[in-house]
């Protein structure tokens, strides 16, 4: 009996050394972090996309992996690599990272958010179909057309050309999904999505503890240095008014006959009386308009200020833009999306612009649902994925050399960039943003309207230096990514009589 005993042990031990010491997947390098916290005093505080893009050269890998708390965080930092996870293992990597801070505001609307669920499918479909249809379309661009037209005289006159690029942007967005037309910064439509904007924006850094240890949330709110009740209190009635308030605004609209033709009142129409549409997709409308609302309310802006910045320190780009949008037009008219395919190169301005700048360095977080392993490396469940579109999009093997200058010819060339759309710069795999059309399509019509009849010119910073294509400029190191700002003159290149037609 003893012998069997020692045996057994023998046995037992020598399971449990070949167990200890079996070849492990191997971990993607990076900086090796310090015990129980790992890396979070390594996280850069400054553009961390360009940051994340130097690891990968100097560790030589394209996955390069912090470990947060215990947490793995993987910066994909290639095509190749994103699209071999986030779009060929969309199944694995479509899931959103939970934020405890934005449940208790109460977004769980919001579809970049939402978990890969049968309810953020139900929400992309409806998106798509309010959206995307052909029918749909055609009074969207009407929208985007006469939103483009407003904003001219007022860029006339102004004074902060920001504000203004920004009431323009959320003008478009506003008039598609609701049929309202802001005619200045104090509108709450305009305020409300500011507000909530920059809670998400503060999130996004990571500075709450509740994010990282949900079970903080039961602390009582009077417990000194407990702001996230606070920030909570803040938001949930943010969150709330922008679902309800513009959809409540159509409603009385329709009910007194004055609503103008949008999505929400298009919808709003057909569910009159319809007894076969379910207050559950009613609910799921009002967050689709929201979210439509949300969106472009930031990254509309963004790309929108993007394009004005690269037109001032690129003067040369700017005229032959021009050119092109005078021989077309004759100096008699504004352009409309008739003109889309007329000026081939204002398309390939476009595509630079989101290439140059992307609105979204790191797109949205994924999620691993389950582990994996990818070349060896081993991925645990629940990991971070976080793809840095920054760096995809300045590869040279992608788009050519000299990726960090504004080169719209790069998109003209035949045989040219793999990626000649805006397909990188909204997301990857199942949660590519389903409104990256409409983006292109605003941005499109608003760059070809300020052109038509602006010069834009003499760029300088806040306290009057001049700027060139060569000035550094640094963008806040925050989920939606803006410009420094700087000042720009729009001198009128038309009859004003022009710019203050009737839209």
């Amino acid at each position: 009996m003893m012998d069997l005993n020692l045996f057994a042990a023998l046995i037992s031990a020598t399971l449990a050394l070949v167990f200890f010491f079996r070849k492990r997947p191997a971990t993607p390098p990076g900086p090796l972090g310090l015990p129980l916290i790992g890396n979070v005093f390594d996280l850069p505080k400054r553009e961390s996309w360009k940051v994340y893009l130097q690891w990968s050269k100097e560790y030589n890998s394209d996955i390069i992996c912090l470990n947060m708390m215990g947490n793995r965080l993987f910066i994909l930092n290639s095509v190749t690599v994103v699209q071999d996870l986030l779009s060929k293992r969309s199944s694995i990597y479509s899931d959103r990272p939970r934020s405890t801070l934005l449940d208790l505001i109460g977004t769980s609307w919001i579809i970049p958010f939402m978990d890969n669920t049968y309810e953020w499918k139900e929400h992309r479909r409806l998106f798509r179909r309010e959206f995307d249809t052909a029918d749909q379309s055609a009074t969207n661009k009407s929208h985007e057309v006469k939103a483009a037209r407003r904003l001219l005289p007022r860029l006339l006159a102004c004074k902060e050309h920001d504000e203004e690029l920004r009431l323009g942007a959320v003008d478009a967005i506003l008039s598609i999904t609701y049929g309202i037309t802001p005619t200045n910064f104090d509108h709450p439509f305009i305020r409300t999505p500011e507000g909530i904007n920059a809670i998400f924006a503060d999130v996004a850094k990571g500075g709450y503890l509740v994010d990282v240890f949900p079970s903080l949330k039961a602390l009582p709110r009077w417990l000194p240095g407990v702001q996230f009740h606070k920030v909570a209190d803040k938001g949930k009635p943010l969150a709330r008014a922008l679902v309800m308030d513009p959809y409540l605004e159509v409603q009385r609209q329709m009910a007194d006959g004055t609503a103008v033709p949008s999505v929400a009142s298009k919808f709003l129409s057909v569910a009159q009386g319809n007894s076969s549409i379910s207050e559950s997709e009613v609910e799921a409308m009002r967050n689709v308009c929201g979210n439509a609302y949300l969106g472009g309310a930031d990254t509309t802006v963004c790309a929108l200020q993007n394009f004005v910045l690269a037109m001032a320190l690129h003067q040369d780009v700017q005229k032959k833009v021009q050119k092109g949008l005078d021989e077309v037009l004759g100096g008699t008219r504004l352009p409309d999306f008739g003109d889309f395919d007329s000026v081939p190169y204002l398309l390939a301005v476009i595509n630079e612009v989101f290439r140059w700048h992307p609105v979204t360095p790191f797109a949205i977080y994924h999620v691993a649902n389950s582990d994996d392993v990818y070349n060896g490396y081993e991925i645990p469940k629940g990991s971070m994925m976080v793809p840095n579109v920054y760096a995809i999009m300045h590869d040279e093997q992608l788009f050519g050399p000299d990726p960090d200058k504004f080169i719209p010819e790069r998109f003209m060339k035949e045989g040219g960039p793999q990626f000649s759309d805006v397909e990188l710069a909204f997301g990857f795999g199942r949660r590519v943003c389903p409104g990256k059309l409409m983006a292109r399509d605003t941005l499109w019509i608003m760059a070809a309207t300020i052109l038509t009849t602006y010069d834009i010119t003499e760029a300088t910073d806040m306290n009057g230096q001049k700027l060139t294509s060569d000035s550094y400029l640094e963008y806040t190191n925050a989920m939606v990514s803006f410009a420094p700002r700087v000042k720009v003159s729009f001198k009128l290149r038309v009859p004003e009589s022009m710019i203050q037609e009737s839209d």
